[in-house]
């Protein structure tokens, strides 16, 4: 077996650069054009179905309608198109290198673009499907590893585990069914490539190399996704010593199991981006070695165009001018994704989010710089806070309308000005280590969370209300911070003067009993509900209606596991740190779990 990789590898390494540039410049260009492609297509789809929010349990609804299902056929036939490219151009290079053909990367690209044309007519509906189960069914650890999270895994428990027994016993059918269909024909696309065959013919060869060979193929289709499962064991074990080697040398013991979960989640997505880049060349290549192995020389009829290139200089400018463009654009790409996700309307693309309530409110005082600050570094993926507006029309961060409790001075916010009000120390009462702190303005928060985190920004109930979320979302679109903020408030009228002025803002209501068909309320984009009430059942409704909820506020552990596992999407929290490790933990096995606990907290 391990024989049987170093061939396959060998076939991979041996067509040579070509490749290499090949697959470099294809992937690049791919991820520059499907990127934006994919966030237009996911738009068109939601306003199709009218809403603004994807929940997990709209998805059905979402699917069956006639757009989207156009959609995700267009989807799927682009899917195809990419990857029998790919495989073509593959087959190319290992077949020229076999015959030991002096052919440029411009002649197999020719040649497979020949190759590709032959799927483009009516008929070509069948190989497309065929193609889109082979891909899938060949690097199913890939496909696994790529797809399989906590919210994926609620769906499956949700819709087939936990159904009636001939849903679970038509899905293991069809799944069989599936990898018997690909299993025959796993050898197709070669045939067909090679030997100038039709599908249907192409088909029938692979069926007949398949039945004289069944153990052989069986068990390399095994054998390689079992080396690939354990190349993705590997690369985890590595990282986790080398996390936990850093937390501990950095003596970061107290926010250790956060700070690794945390990492961990970075580097699973890393992998899948790798495993989908490797998933075609490593698979094709190691079918292309069995089917060189179980074919007959004189069977390949393959027939080589050595077309006119021009200058290999220009070519080389060519090729470095489009992977320059296309290395630009991804790195434009990644700098926007790491400070805004564009999926997140769309919730099975993102796991439960945390907020800091009021910052880190249980390691500095509530509402100050100093408890923004630390929520940063707690990691928490929102800030919440809450804003008044003084006497001469400032907009500052207090919880409570009198300056009392947190200041020991009387006073009412609304009777005061920003002068005053910055005159006091907001500080001291919480400890004399923040004695001096004071109350900020919400400029300040802007300045200082700006590119760095979400914040979730509560108009408290006032006479004035509306003319504060007036004067915000003002604020907001000077400062660029549409898509970096949300807005929250027990004051309908505020929610609705919010979305007159920018009903791009995403605008939430604030309830502290939930209760009724207010999920059915316009101009609202998510409910902020106190977690007492929040049932599955509330839940559900919630997320049917096409809207997201939050909950308040949640500091054990029990609370934020059951939140998570009813599917709340943000969590508003005085223990961030907590958060994180409970919410990254569903993706973990409970071995590793207990593993992390004894490290960081034994």
């Amino acid at each position: 077996m391990i024989n049987k990789l170093k061939r396959d590898l060998r076939l991979l390494l041996e067509s040579g650069k070509h490749i290499v540039l090949f697959e470099l410049i294809y992937k690049m260009v791919a991820v520059s054009v499907v990127y934006p492609l994919v966030i237009l297509l996911i738009n068109i789809g939601m306003r199709a179905a009218g809403i603004r929010y994807l929940t997990n349990e709209y998805i059905i609804r979402v699917i069956t309608n006639p757009v989207v299902i156009a959609i995700i056929l267009l989807a799927i036939v682009l899917f195809v198109a990419y990857c029998t490219y790919e495989m073509a151009f593959l087959a190319v290079c290992f077949e020229t290198k076999r015959r030991n053909l002096n052919a440029s990367i411009i002649d197999s690209m020719y040649g497979a673009l020949q190759n590709s044309k032959k799927m483009l007519n009516v008929r070509g509906i069948i190989l497309y499907l065929f193609y889109f189960l082979f891909i899938i069914g060949v690097n199913v650890t890939i496909c696994f590893n790529v797809l399989l999270s906590g919210t994926t895994v609620s769906l499956i428990r949700k819709y087939i585990f936990h159904n009636k027994w001939y849903v679970k016993g038509t899905v293991l059918l069809v799944i069989a069914l599936i990898y018997f269909v690909v299993i025959i024909g796993i050898y197709t696309f070669n045939v067909f490539t090679l030997e100038g065959r039709g599908f249907r013919e192409s088909y029938k060869k692979s069926f007949q190399i398949v039945k004289k060979h069944p153990v052989g193929t069986i068990t390399t289709l095994i054998f390689y996704n079992l080396v690939i499962a354990l190349f993705i064991g590997i690369v985890y074990f590595i990282i986790s010593i080398v996390l936990i080697a850093g937390v501990k040398i950095l003596d970061m013991a107290y926010i250790g199991s956060a700070m690794y979960l945390s990492v961990l989640s970075t580097v699973r997505t890393i992998m899948r981006l790798f495993l989908i880049i490797i998933a075609i060349p490593m698979s094709y290549s190691t079918i292309s070695h069995l089917y060189y192995k179980y074919t007959k020389e004189e069977d390949i009829t393959y027939e080589f165009i050595d077309i006119d290139e021009g200058s290999a200089k220009r070519n080389k400018i060519v090729y470095g001018t489009v992977l320059g463009v296309s290395v630009v654009i991804n790195i434009i790409y990644m700098v926007f994704s790491f400070n805004t996700n564009p999926f997140s309307k769309v919730a099975i693309f993102h796991e439960t989010q945390i907020t800091a309530h009021r910052g880190a409110s249980v390691s500095a005082p509530e509402n100050t710089m100093a408890a923004f600050r630390q929520a940063m570094e707690d990691m928490a993926d929102y800030i919440e806070l809450d804003i008044q507006m003084s006497k001469d029309g400032e907009l500052v961060v207090m919880h409570d309308n009198s300056t009392y409790r947190t200041t020991g001075v009387e006073g009412s916010i609304s009777d005061m000005t920003l002068e005053e009000i910055k005159s006091l120390d907001a500080g001291s009462w919480f400890g004399k280590a923040f004695a001096g702190e004071k109350i900020p303005t919400l400029k300040e928060v802007l300045e200082l969370t700006n590119g760095k985190i979400n914040l979730n920004i509560e108009i408290k109930s006032a006479y004035n209300s509306e003319a504060i979320a007036e004067k915000l979302v003002s604020m907001l679109e000077e400062y660029q911070m549409i898509d970096d903020c949300v807005i929250t408030s027990f004051d309908y009228k505020a929610i609705k003067k919010v979305k007159q002025c920018n009903e791009d803002i995403q605008a939430g209501y604030i309830l502290s009993v939930a209760y009724g068909d207010f999920y059915e309320m316009d101009d609202v984009d998510f409910f902020s509900i106190n977690a007492s009430f929040l049932t599955k059942r509330t839940v559900d409704a919630i997320h049917k209606s096409g809207k997201m909820v939050f909950a308040w506020t949640v500091n054990n552990e029990t609370s934020i596991k059951n939140l998570t596992n009813k599917g709340v999407d943000n969590i508003i929290t005085d223990e961030p740190v907590l958060a994180r490790e409970v919410i990254y933990s569903r993706d973990t096995s409970e071995t590793l779990i207990n593993m992390i606990k004894y490290v960081f907290n034994g």
